[in-house]
């Protein structure tokens, strides 16, 4: 089956950068070496130790470069062009000659010397450039800065670039040791410039395998026993089909071993040999049908692929739900009951999934993922379904099974399928399936397979076809894509700037506009009476800036609607005074997404100056009333509840960073006066939704936010409002966020789980 996105542990930040720079700790752990030095064995270590003064010795003026570096790393949002460079160059030249009483240079030791010497001088030069390249159009990236982020890291192994692995071994694991904390430094430092320019690859923030087990044991508790046998007529039966190939025996003995464990006892399991060159497959399966009635086994006379292999296992299903399992993984003893009672208790739904985690050859389960409710626009993000999987035989029937073509992402292909089908979709909040790691799998890792990844964006993109959606789909990363909509014409947006602190008005409205190339703004801005008169004399000078005078004492909700009365755009954006794009095109990937049918307010993600994230939306019910969505976190990260950028379906999205079309607004009766200021926000999102329409969050427009602060809890009246009006799921709970996370905060984490 497809695979969901894994991601390296990208550097630790700016205390690992410091620690790589600080020549008083020369030992680091294997975790921060970033891939040097993996090779060397206990004894190798006991060899080389001695050598540390001399690595000392010799990286004296390096290791104060190092330490400036970070420091200009650290002062980006506001570090001075010219200053930096100049501040940086000398440090350059001082770094290549060995300081002290003894006056050694580094050429002298050896003949290699001289050329690594040289190519640690033009890893300097290169990060001295790319740091100031990125001071000048911070926060917006641009491409060719990427590339010299790419390239510091590319060459950042001086040694063997100096004079190759292959001569005079040791010799070269000499210098490899000597210099292995530097390489470690060169690529931690290329990832934090990534970073802070919003393109590194995702942290990982999952919980470790013990905080894991903690979690499962205390809220999975110990396995019910057997239930007894029920009539066809109180539950249905289910075909669970597994396409097999080259399975190594003790998986496919674990995957099949846990459907005969199964508590509910209605199903029937379909196997299907993909023409297996030895008979392993075959012997292990049909030892099993021997004794096991429910077994069904076919061996193909060819390897026809996963696709027609899956069909022809469908093609001897009775059941009325196909569940689809892989032929390593395992299912949990209660995985076919727990999905029985959610058919029970929505007898309608037509698709049914549940949460997953992933299991090592030791038996160990880890990395587990919880999911939202039905997502459409997060499907077409990611395959955030994936495992486990049952659809009603009938619906699969109708829209053809699975389709070849898509192999590594047909399972995706199907799910969007099954979308334009149906909406009822229904997530069943408990981890029921364990996914297989080994070497080379995608569950492993998802550029491992880099066509599958290619499979599923053209399953997005002939999905968008059979919608008669127009949108390009590209690849941001394996198995994650971004649908980029076209612009219908320039509608005039009304940037609605409010809040922030007083006398910044004229500067953040000069500072907004000059980040821009959308043709068709106007700007309205809240002003308190001393600041009135100077941002009139910005307002003579552009014809598009207003500041509207609102005295301090008036609500969050009067504020904005006033606002609105003083503009014209037909689309309104929302926004916190101070907040920059940090991204080329963040306008106009709102306007392109709240022009969709369908789709009433958008919200874009919130990044601090140190690129930790302030917001990519809001889960309501969690601490208190409207929490950020992965609020405190690095961007970007993966976490228990997925990626922090990966497009989702939200509840609400808060006031700093909201737009929405002038006639919805207006339809909808504006912000609520009266209320909190979360209230009146999450008031308005549920009228929104309250007529059909989807609310969406876009990491494809990131801003950055400079103020500091969380929103309100929602008073206890406008809870019980929201509860009346019908404008809350039930129980309150937030359909896009889960139950089994914090509740504290909605940052994507198990409860008790390390930050």
């Amino acid at each position: 089956m497809n695979s969901r996105p894994g991601a390296e542990d990208g550097p630790s930040g700016d205390a690992a950068l410091w620690k790589l720079a600080d020549p008083r700790g020369l030992d680091i752990p294997p975790s921060h070496r970033g891939g040097v030095g993996q090779g060397v064995t206990w004894a190798k270590r006991r060899l080389l130790h001695p050598i540390e003064p001399l690595q000392r010795a010799l990286l004296e003026g390096q290791f104060r470069f190092n330490a400036a570096l970070v420091r200009g790393l650290a002062q980006l949002p506001r570090n001075p062009v010219k200053e930096a460079r100049e501040a940086l160059l000398p440090l350059v030249t001082q770094a290549s000659v060995r300081g002290g009483a003894s006056g050694w240079r580094l050429s002298a030791l050896s003949w290699q010397g001289e050329a690594l010497l040289a190519r640690q001088h033009a890893w300097n030069l290169a990060a001295v450039e790319a740091l100031v390249a990125a001071a000048e159009v911070w926060p917006l990236w641009t491409a060719p800065v990427v590339e010299q982020c790419t390239g510091l890291a590319v060459g950042a192994d001086v040694v063997e670039a100096a004079w190759g692995r292959g001569k005079r071994r040791v010799a070269f694991a000499f210098w490899r040791e000597a210099w292995r904390r530097q390489i470690a430094f060169h690529h931690a430092f290329a990832e934090a410039l990534k970073r802070a320019l919003g393109v590194a690859r995702p942290r990982m923030l999952l919980p470790t395998p013990a905080e894991y087990a903690a979690w499962w044991t205390a809220h999975e508790g110990p396995a019910r026993g057997k239930v007894e046998a029920v009539e066809s007529a109180r539950g249905p039966r289910f075909s669970l089909a597994v396409p097999a190939y080259e399975t190594p025996e003790p998986y496919l003995r674990a995957c099949i071993e846990s459907v005969l464990a199964q508590s509910y006892p209605d199903w029937q399991l379909c196997i299907v040999d993909d023409g297996s060159r030895g008979s392993g497959v075959e012997h292990v399966v049909r030892s099993y049908a021997r004794k096991e009635p429910r077994i069904v086994f076919e061996r193909l006379a060819r390897n026809v692929g996963i696709a027609q292999a899956t069909n022809a296992a469908l093609a001897h299903a009775t059941g009325d739900f196909v569940a689809f399992l892989d032929h390593d993984d395992v299912l949990a003893p209660r995985a076919l009951e727990v999905v029985a009672q959610h058919i029970a208790a929505s007898p309608q739904g037509d698709v049914f999934y549940s949460d997953e985690d992933k299991i090592d050859a030791h038996g160990v389960r880890h990395a587990p993922y919880f999911k939202p409710a039905l997502s459409p626009d997060l499907l077409r993000s990611v395959n955030y379904i994936c495992h486990f999987l049952v659809v009603r035989a009938r619906l699969l029937q109708e829209v053809g099974g699975i389709r070849s073509g898509f192999e590594g992402a047909q399972d995706h292909e199907l799910l969007l399928r099954l979308l334009e089908r149906t909406q009822r979709f229904h997530h069943i909040p408990e981890v029921l399936y364990h996914w297989r790691v080994h070497a080379g799998s995608t569950s492993s890792d998802a550029s491992a397979k880099p066509a599958a990844s290619e499979a599923g964006r053209r399953a997005v993109e002939e999905h968008l076809q059979r919608q008669a959606e127009a949108g390009a789909v590209e690849t941001t990363e394996p198995g994650v894509y971004r649908v980029r909509y076209p612009l219908a014409g320039t509608p005039c947006v009304s940037l609605l700037l409010h809040g922030g602190p007083e006398g910044t008005e004229v500067r953040d409205a000069r500072e907004l506009l000059g980040r821009m190339a959308y043709p068709a703004v106007e700007v309205r801005i809240a002003c308190a009476a001393p600041a009135f008169e100077a941002f009139n004399a910005l307002a003579a000078e552009d014809a598009r800036v207003r500041g509207v005078p609102i005295p301090g004492e008036r609500g969050h909700a009067e504020r904005l609607n006033t606002l609105v009365r003083e503009s014209s755009g037909e689309l309104l954006l929302f926004l916190e005074r101070g907040c920059i794009p940090a991204e080329p095109g963040a306008l106009e990937e709102l306007v392109s997404q709240v022009l969709r049918p369908g789709y009433g307010v958008i919200g874009g993600t919130l990044v601090h100056e140190e690129g930790t994230l302030d917001s990519a939306g809001w889960v309501l019910g969690v601490g208190g009333g409207a929490s950020p969505l992965f609020a405190g976190l690095p961007d970007p990260a993966l976490t228990v509840l997925g990626g922090s950028r990966w497009v989702r379906n939200l509840s609400a999205v808060p006031s700093t960073c909201l737009m929405i079309r002038r006639s919805l607004f207006e339809q909808v009766g504006g912000f609520e006066e009266g209320d909190s200021e979360a209230g009146c926000v999450v008031a308005l999102c549920a009228r929104v939704r309250q007529r059909g329409l989807r609310i969406l969050g876009t990491p494809h427009a990131r801003w950055v936010r400079r103020a500091r602060g969380v929103p309100s809890p929602l008073l206890p009246k406008e809870w019980e409002r929201l509860r009346q009006g019908a404008l809350l799921e039930k129980g309150s709970a937030d359909p896009f966020y889960h139950p089994g996370l914090s509740q504290e905060r909605a940052d994507g984490r198990l409860p008790g789980m390390g930050r």
